[in-house]
């Protein structure tokens, strides 16, 4: 049996291995290497001098890990956020979703770029062995690997007939089926088909005001099929399609503040729904009248039920190898295309109607007020057609992303056995993004007949959207030269040239905001107004490529974008390893992403420029017998231009853009170790320190404090004309930059002779207190957290049959993956939304192997 998990230490290039493999006359544990492809071509990990853990099927089978988020539990440097799909390593990542952003964490799917991370939370069923490679991978991995690349190795067909099934039964009445069957066709072909469904009944948020439970409930399929073929000695082909669905209540976040009861709470353009609790009649469903959040974190109410879909997803995937005397020539090619739809309560609440009352303050009879309809008058002079508006505060938003994309390399590499390795290659990359984002009130009918304007259907108060294409470009090269028998140099170059043209659209709708047309003096005469023409910004900027116009019909704004960027990455590094056992390097690497539009807002700063990001790293790996293995890495970074979304008011709407930070600095040292004191007892444990610091940044407004009153704010400057106070974020920490970290499994063999072999094993992770936002206050941080659990395999002795249970997070503890904050009006103050981790689970799984 195979076991890997291997790590380094973070910072340059560390990568060791953590293994055992059950000997073919013993069930003696022992470390043994584990080949990776973490440099294009196949190494054992423990001679790679790059930063890089693999987890293979067993490894991950034995801890426990099911996803990418159990993967960071147990990588140094690595964080995931689950609830908003967004992936870290030492602090570098991707801050937003919004189309024409990208990510700072590349993921592979067989060495084929993805742009999404769905490939690396597949079932170790299908999967060999996940690579996570940490620090910029920009020479041979390029394309938005700034803070490092995952790379997913998919178990391929098999040489004779083989047939394997699982079935799984967990709490949540959760249910899941696993089977493969591959073999060959004829002595030249090889085939596979497997595939996967998974249906969770309970979700693990519970809605009191009597709606669905959510949060991991919902069901999700996996289809594949792979094809391997040898048509001639020097000719090798791979190909793989496969298509997933999903229909699931995904439901991640929950506050744990107070409802906002103003009238129109900060930032909003119609009535807040907590307003409603404040007055005598209301209709809602359930009877909770303030946030259950606040005493059960796992405990909301809401009136409409967080759910998303996945459909139209399918992925194509081929690689061809020849291979030539003293050179492999191969393509990598990939196409996925797939529609996400989501809908989620935006309001928080379940409440779904009441009574909007009149100002007091209404004008004499006789008089109209100036400027709109006086309810007061009409009521007095003209009769009963006035009266207070009936107020349907159903917020929800609902967000599309419409998706393909194409990828491409070629690559020449040395295969001959000489004191020189080399590879050179071309990339190219073609992406089609459309993305929307709906902010709807459509319960509410005025808002679907704005006052003068073009109709509304969608009921949408803020309809943003977008299409990018997106095109990318490089050519690269490496070479590694054994100067001695004990040194290796290398060196790299990669240029890149990246282009994004396309359009955004925005339509922006007020109910009862703007001064003559107000809720309390109007009433239910109060007109929805389109505020469009006054919320866009007009003004050339950087990737501004047309004038704004605005459809009659429709309604929407529409504007043009286009621009390209370009930049040289690489790599320089030095190794050295005086025996078989001992492993030295240094490494300098310099990392670029893609500058980027934040598409949607027409905003009057729609772009940002690319970021760099200039690496060094020096790491040790040593082992000591068949007994011991530790390997340190530590790393200095020097960041340029890191890009931040952040919230600004521009022609009194609240918007994101995006914001370049001048100059930061990052540092850290990640540790790993694994012991096996006996022959069945294995140790394992990792740690990463983290540090991070803005060294330039002047000046920003966090919306959440826009008077910078909050303690650690840093006030600078005059006042804008919003009335906000910006900032100085010197000194501040990059956002998810995890200062500590640690991960503990201890595992025990028992072997059980004829009756096969147990392993038992536990796991204990601990994280340290993260921000999550570029102002590092109480609200953007997640405290410290903690996570045990404990596996139970057993195998037969033919391995014909295994057992799995486990339990996870076995006290039931609850963890963290995000947090944000957000500004009340009423009370005043700020309430605080986490991203949470699931609670205790735990289950039996039985697998069958033919």
């Amino acid at each position: 049996m195979l076991l890997a998990a291997a790590s380094v230490v973070a910072l340059t290039a560390a990568g060791h291995a953590w293994a055992q493999e059950a000997d073919d006359t013993t069930d003696v544990r022992r470390l043994d290497q584990v080949t990776v492809t973490a440099v294009k071509r196949e190494q054992d990990l423990n001679e790679v001098p790059v930063s890089v853990t693999a987890f293979t099927a067993d490894t991950r089978q034995e801890l426990g890990l099911a996803n990418l988020s159990d993967f960071a539990r147990f990588t140094p440097s690595l964080a995931f956020s689950a609830g908003d799909d967004r992936v870290f390593v030492r602090g570098v990542g991707r801050q937003t979703n919004t189309n024409g952003s990208d990510p700072g964490v590349a993921t592979y799917s067989d060495g084929i770029y993805d742009a999404s991370t769905s490939a690396v939370s597949k079932s170790d069923f299908f999967v060999d062995r996940v690579e996570v490679l940490r620090g910029p991978q920009g020479t041979l991995y390029g394309r938005n690997s700034i803070g490092g690349a995952i790379n997913v190795v998919s178990k391929r067909p098999t040489d004779v007939f083989s047939a394997d099934s699982r079935l799984t039964i967990g709490n949540f009445e959760t249910t899941s089926i696993e089977a493969s069957v591959a073999g060959p066709l004829s002595d030249k072909v090889r085939a596979k088909l497997a595939g996967s469904f998974r249906d969770q009944g309970e979700g693990y948020l519970e809605n009191v005001a009597g709606g669905p439970s959510e949060a991991g409930r919902g069901e999700t399929s996996y289809l594949e099929l792979q094809l391997e073929a040898d048509p001639t000695d020097n000719l090798s082909l791979w190909f793989k399609a496969d298509t997933n669905s999903a229909d699931v209540y995904n439901r991640a976040t929950n506050s744990s503040g107070s409802y906002d009861y103003s009238p129109f709470p900060t930032g909003n353009l119609t009535p807040g729904a907590a307003f409603g609790y404040l007055l005598p009649t209301y209709n809602q469903e359930g009877t909770a009248t303030e946030n259950p959040g606040i005493n059960d974190i796992r405990k909301f109410s809401t009136n409409t039920p967080t759910k998303s879909k996945l459909d139209d997803s399918l992925g194509l995937s081929t690689i061809a190898t020849w291979s030539l005397p003293t050179i492999d020539i191969k393509y990598m090619g990939g196409y996925r295309t797939y529609v996400y739809d989501s809908y989620r309560d935006d309001d928080e609440t379940s409440m779904v109607s009441y009574q909007y009352p009149l100002d007091p303050a209404n004008v004499a009879a006789g008089e109209v007020f100036t400027g709109g309809p006086n309810c007061q008058w009409y009521l007095e002079n003209v009769g009963p057609i006035c009266s207070a508006a009936t107020i349907y505060p159903s917020l929800t938003f609902g967000y599309i992303e419409d998706k393909s994309f194409w990828s491409h390399e070629l690559n020449i590499q040395s295969t001959e056995d000489s004191d020189i390795w080399w590879i050179v290659g071309a990339y190219y990359f073609e992406e089609d993004f459309h993305q929307e984002s709906h902010f709807g009130n459509s319960a509410q009918p005025e808002i679907m007949a704005p006052y003068g304007a073009a109709p509304n259907p969608s009921g949408d108060y803020v309809t943003a959207l977008s299409d990018l294409t997106t095109k990318s470009y490089a050519l690269f090269g490496q070479v590694d030269y054994d100067l001695t028998d004990t040194v290796t140099l290398t060196g790299g170059l990669r240029y890149s040239s990246d282009e994004k043209a396309g359009s955004e659209q925005l339509r922006v709708i007020g109910y009862g905001i703007v001064p003559g047309f107000t809720l309390g003096g109007s009433g239910n005469l109060a007109p929805a107004l389109d505020l469009t023409a006054a919320s866009v910004s007009y003004a050339d900027a950087q990737g501004v490529a047309s004038d704004v116009t605005i459809d009659p019909a429709t309604g929407l704004a529409r504007r043009e974008l286009s621009n390209d960027w370009s930049a040289i990455s690489g790599v320089a590094g030095i190794q050295w390893q005086p025996s078989a056992d001992q492993n030295y390097f240094f490494r300098y690497s310099r990392g670029y992403k893609s500058g980027g539009f934040n598409a949607g807002g027409i905003s009057q700063f729609p772009q940002t420029d690319e970021e760099l990001l200039d690496s060094y790293e020096v790491g040790a790996k040593r082992t000591f017998g068949d007994e011991l293995q530790l390997n340190a890495t530590a790393y200095y970074y020097a960041y340029d231009g890191l890009q931040v979304p952040l919230d600004s008011v521009e022609n009194g709407l609240t918007l994101t853009r995006f914001f370049n930070i001048e100059d930061s600095r990052a540092m850290g040292l990640e540790l790993e170790a694994m012991w096996t004191p006996t022959d069945d007892l294995r140790f394992m444990f990792s740690y990463a320190y983290n540090d991070s610091e803005v060294r330039s940044a002047c000046c920003f407004v966090d919306n959440v404090d826009p008077t910078a009153s909050q303690p650690g704010a840093q006030p600078s400057g005059p006042t804008n004309a919003a009335g906000s106070q910006p900032q100085n974020l010197k000194g501040e920490m990059l956002p998810r930059t995890v200062p500590n970290k640690v991960g503990l499994n201890a595992s025990y063999d028992i072997p059980l002779g004829e009756n096969g072999d147990l392993t038992l094993s536990g796991n204990y992770s601990w994280q340290d207190a993260t921000y999550h936002g570029i102002f590092n206050r109480p609200y953007t941080q997640t405290p410290t957290f903690d996570q045990v659990d404990f596996i139970g395999v057993w195998r037969s002795a033919d391995q014909t049959y295994v057992v799995t249970a486990y339990v996870k997070n076995a006290f039931d503890e609850q963890g963290y993956d995000g947090s944000r904050g957000g500004l009340l009006s009423f009370p005043p103050g700020i309430e605080q939304t986490y991203y949470l981790t699931p609670p205790r689970t735990f289950g039996v799984q039985l697998e069958l192997h033919f």
